[in-house]
């Protein structure tokens, strides 16, 4: 069970940045209707903003398209609601769309289009890093270069690039043109988790629960692997379960309320 969920896990988070967890910046009641699970409410508040111009609101609604997470998943919705935020320079979206462009994914696959979002999106140097980095690691039309990539992801994950930082965890776990070092894998996944990025949340609860490149801690994957399925990951539920079954009543109750409060740096 424990390898079928790393093999789809890291599928997932080679692909996250196309559907990436939503800004959050348009309305409280939509935020907390998500983070409560509430996918339906979330949606109804976001598009009600969408609809009158919100470009941070147009791309939370185009990740809940992607995601399925309150409607159906429909990439095609996705992609409207990404182009509507873009139009306005959203930069999420920019980067969004140029993920699909270079997998085809609800549009022709397209590099040069692909580039071009991504160009778009690069309001900064690590922003722009990261963006081109994708495309050595997914292969595509462009040969891959690991090495390169690393360089790249390293340069945005110094800024503080959430993404860039769990990508360049999993160079580090692979030892893809960087030494095989899974400690060094495990701090780079913690630094994205504390910002609040749900796969890297999911990816280090993971760590935690089978003590690879961290001291083992069932305690503290509980806790990961549950702000993760709070913030839609929906891979982190079933290890979440699993873990869980092991825990005290006390030390649930704990990580429970920490959860609960918890808030990202």
């Amino acid at each position: 069970m424990t390898h079928i969920w790393v093999k789809h896990t890291w599928r997932t988070l080679l692909c996250c940045a196309a559907f990436c967890v939503p800004v959050f910046a348009d309305g409280q009641a939509g935020l907390q209707a998500f983070r409560r699970g509430d996918y339906k409410t979330a949606m109804k508040e976001w598009k009600a903003a969408a609809k009158q111009g919100s470009a941070e609101a147009q791309y939370d609604v185009g990740v809940l398209y992607a995601k399925g997470l309150g409607v159906p998943p429909d990439i095609d919705e996705a992609v409207r609601w990404y182009s509507l935020a873009a139009d306005q320079g959203n930069s999420q979206a920019e980067y969004s769309l140029g993920q699909l462009f270079a997998r085809g994914w609800g549009v022709p696959r397209d590099d040069e289009d692909a580039l071009r979002w991504f160009g778009m999106a690069a309001t900064a140097a690590a922003e722009n890093s990261t963006a081109l980095g994708w495309m050595p690691i997914e292969g595509g039309r462009v040969p891959q270069n690991f090495e390169r990539a690393a360089t790249w992801f390293r340069r945005a994950a110094d800024h503080g690039h959430p993404a860039a930082e769990l990508s360049l965890a999993y160079l580090y776990s692979r030892g893809l043109g960087v030494p095989h070092d899974e400690a060094e894998a495990a701090r780079w996944c913690r630094a994205a988790a504390a910002q609040g990025y749900a796969p890297a949340q999911a990816r280090l609860g993971f760590r935690l629960a089978n003590g690879l490149g961290v001291p083992k801690d069932e305690n503290e994957a509980y806790f990961w692997l549950t702000l993760a399925s709070q913030r839609g990951e929906k891979n982190a539920e079933r290890l979440r379960s699993t873990v869980r079954t092991k825990l005290a009543p006390g030390d649930l109750a704990k990580a429970d309320e920490a959860a609960r409060s918890w808030h990202a740096k």
